[in-house]
């Protein structure tokens, strides 16, 4: 067992990654292709929604995906803050590496290694679907987590995605991913793609 201040991780446990609200930290979709996106949803006891905390070094983690098996990771290895956060196969690359930060309260911040910033909820929203990305630390609520253990009896459930009926998440998911940043074209770039069309 590895202790980070009051957190113990144990390395045969998954947890939840949940903010003040208690939604959690969810590969959008259940997908399972590098490149998914990690998104903030209400906690539904999905596999998809709970993670493994693998050391990688002295105090650092890979967090990885119950269902996925991939790792998370830093859009385009970027640095820069609102660089989103997405999974991938795991490298040794310090863009899937995190520090477990106290923040006291029962509550962390997740400290990326490579970019020195934490993971945060763009534009400070809270609702499902918000994505995750990676912000320099201003001591926001929206930068700190809770990491509870999935209970055993949810460990016990068969792993396997809903049939697809998950058709309409996945059509808003696939817009937002368009870009890293989730910008859209708007104004005279937008009317000029229209007129081209």
């Amino acid at each position: 067992m590895r202790k980070s201040a009051q957190t113990i991780i144990r390395p045969d446990a998954c947890y939840t990654i949940a903010a003040a609200n208690g939604r959690v930290l969810e590969v959008a979709d259940f997908n399972t292709e590098n490149g998914a996106s990690v998104r903030l949803w209400s906690y539904e006891g999905q596999p998809w929604q709970q993670w493994r905390f693998e050391e990688a070094g002295e105090g650092e983690y890979r967090i990885k995906n119950r269902f996925t098996g991939k790792v998370m990771d830093l859009a385009m290895s970027g640095v820069n803050n609102g660089t989103w956060v997405h999974q991938w196969s795991q490298t040794s690359g310090a863009g899937q590496r995190w520090e477990i930060v106290e923040a006291g309260g029962g509550k962390v911040k997740l400290r990326n290694i490579l970019a020195d910033k934490v993971i945060d909820l763009v534009g400070m929203r809270v609702e499902n679907g918000t994505q995750a990305q990676i912000w320099q630390d201003v001591s926001g609520e929206n930068q700190l987590w809770k990491l509870e253990p999935v209970p055993d009896r949810l460990m016990e459930k068969p792993m396997e995605a809903p049939p697809a009926k998950a058709a309409p998440k996945a059509a808003k998911s696939t817009k937002s991913t368009r870009t890293q940043t989730g910008k859209k074209a708007s104004g005279k770039s937008a009317r000029r793609a229209s007129k081209n069309k």
